[in-house]
């Protein structure tokens, strides 16, 4: 009896090690290799097959906006970030406008490579299509790099049309002053995605919008 089990405990085994090196790019090929088993055997081969790590969050494309969505491991609260880069640099340094949505609190910075110094010695000013430019208070931001835009962060958003473009400006005390160029088309549907996780307040329809 011992003689005859071997080659079935060999096959299983043998049976169980392709499993493993199938799961991690095709589950389907765990129950194929795991079928030559019987009985316990082929629940342990299945039960044993490490399985992909379930993802933490997910990332979405609305035109030119990266949209990552994941909850606080904290509070377990909707965690939200949208990001767009800058269309074009005269001196090649893209630059990244991002919103965020934490705690929430949502948040608009603006961060780029040559963007080296404090946010206090910064003024911002940005522009909507064709009308005229209008200047923020510049903040530090409550996490990570970069320079955060004063003021109500919502009512700002709000007011945002769906889709054109926005030129947003940062002037040193001393310096070249740096500007980006950002497209918001695609912007309308990444506003759902804030005001739903942060809980915006419901207000009358957008200037402009």
């Amino acid at each position: 009896m011992n003689h005859a089990a071997a080659p079935l405990v060999v096959a299983v085994s043998f049976a169980c090690q392709i499993a493993h090196a199938q799961s991690a790019k095709d589950p389907m090929g765990i129950a194929r290799a795991c079928s030559v088993a019987e009985g316990s055997g082929r629940r342990d081969c299945l039960h044993n097959s490490p399985r992909e790590a379930p993802s933490l969050g997910r990332q979405a494309s609305d035109n030119r906006w990266l949209v990552s969505e994941t909850t606080s491991p904290i509070d377990y609260s909707p965690v939200v970030a949208a990001t767009t880069s800058s269309v074009s640099a005269a001196d090649g340094a893209a630059m990244q406008l991002s919103i965020h949505c934490r705690a929430g609190r949502t948040e608009v910075t603006v961060a780029g490579a040559l963007l080296s110094r404090s946010a206090k010695e910064y003024v911002i000013s940005y522009q909507v299509n064709a009308d005229p430019p209008v200047q923020l208070a510049a903040a530090s931001p409550s996490f990570g790099s970069g320079v955060s835009f004063g003021g109500d962060a919502i009512q700002w958003l709000k007011a945002l049309p769906d889709d054109g473009n926005i030129v947003v400006r940062l002037s040193p005390r001393i310096g070249a002053v740096q500007e980006g160029h950002f497209q918001l088309d695609g912007f309308g549907h990444v506003r759902e995605k804030l005001a739903a996780a942060c809980k915006w307040p419901h207000s009358v329809a957008r200037p402009g919008g």
